[in-house]
């Protein structure tokens, strides 16, 4: 199976690690892209890929079997777009788009021209989130549950610009939280959001809370680039039981979240041990493994345009669209 990079700096280089680790398990060709030929030669040679492309139009035209795109939000539509009609199979990083249009032209593109599209969601591939859904039944009646991410961060280039970004902070790092919060909330049934701009260098927003309305409980969201508190779990669940909390203690490298801590009734609490495992390994594995098994996508894509939406929704609700 041949597989072009197309993005190989910045996260391109998370990527591009995981597959010199997955090579040891699938046989896989792969390639990277660059518009500048040095950069592309320096990937190519870093990474142990088996060649380089420096035209996006000579990678449709190649033979590889599937583009891995992680390029800026506003090429996301139109280059996804062209691989699937070249036949290739996508990988896309999240988002999968600016808008709900662009998601949905991603998707119906994949169903007509018969490939397979996923959108890169690592956080969904992490076990502690599923580990933490299977023990919420402990809990009861839930009440409440925080997801949360802040840190500082002033990047430059494409991601200051809000039109490129189809927003800021939020649908860029805080999108995986979205994904997060409503795989353990569920469907919501409104939102209320805050959004501000703050010192982080952004046109869009740098920090937004927002609070989801679930039905029967709450959940709450936290994002910032403009916040340095590390220390905290990045998601708690509360219900008449007791409490599930992420252990930050136990993060590894690649893996969004660490083991739970699981306290009931009042009782002394207990340290759920988590599989731990590299979620962008896992992500391209079952990427991969679902094109050698003919089977459907590990995550569908239409949960990608689920997250999207509810970023949307945000935004409608703090005045930022």
């Amino acid at each position: 199976m041949k597989i072009a990079v197309v993005g190989c700096r910045g996260f391109g280089n998370v990527h591009l690690k995981a597959y010199q680790q997955i090579r040891k398990e699938i046989d896989l060709e792969t390639y990277v892209f660059s518009r500048d030929i040095n950069n592309a030669k320096q990937c190519m040679n870093e990474f142990e890929a088996n060649g380089y492309f420096t035209s996006y139009d000579d990678v449709l035209s190649s033979d590889v079997d599937v583009v891995d795109l992680i390029v800026s939000h506003n090429s996301h539509e139109s280059m996804g777009r062209s691989a699937m009609e070249s036949g290739k199979h996508l990988m896309l990083e999240k988002p999968i788009g600016r808008t709900e249009e662009e998601g949905i032209s991603l998707i119906e593109t994949s169903n007509k021209t018969k490939v397979k599209f996923m959108v890169m969601e690592n956080h969904y591939f992490d076990p502690s989130v599923w580990k933490a859904k299977e023990l919420m039944a402990k809990l009861g009646r839930i009440s409440a549950i925080i997801v949360r991410n802040t840190r500082f961060n002033s990047p430059s280039g494409w991601r200051r610009n809000k039109a490129m970004m189809g927003g800021g902070a939020l649908i860029d790092g805080g999108i995986h939280y979205v994904d997060t919060l409503l795989n353990l909330g569920g469907e919501y049934k409104r939102i209320e959001g805050l959004c501000k701009s703050t010192f982080s260098g952004l046109e869009g927003e740098d920090t937004t809370e927002a609070v989801f309305d679930f039905g029967g409980f709450l959940g709450t969201l936290i994002y910032s680039w403009a916040t340095d508190s590390r220390y905290f779990p990045r998601f708690e669940i509360y219900g008449e039981h007791g409490s599930i909390v992420e252990d930050y203690k136990s993060r590894t490298s690649q893996k969004p979240y660490g083991n739970l801590i699981l306290q009931l009734n009042g009782n002394e609490t207990e340290t759920i041990e988590v599989k731990k495992v590299n979620a962008v390994e896992e992500e391209i594995k079952g990427f991969l493994q679902s094109l050698i098994e003919g089977k459907n996508v590990p995550m569908n894509p239409t949960l990608a345009l689920r997250d999207l939406k509810a970023v949307i929704d945000i935004y409608r609700s703090c005045g930022e669209i």
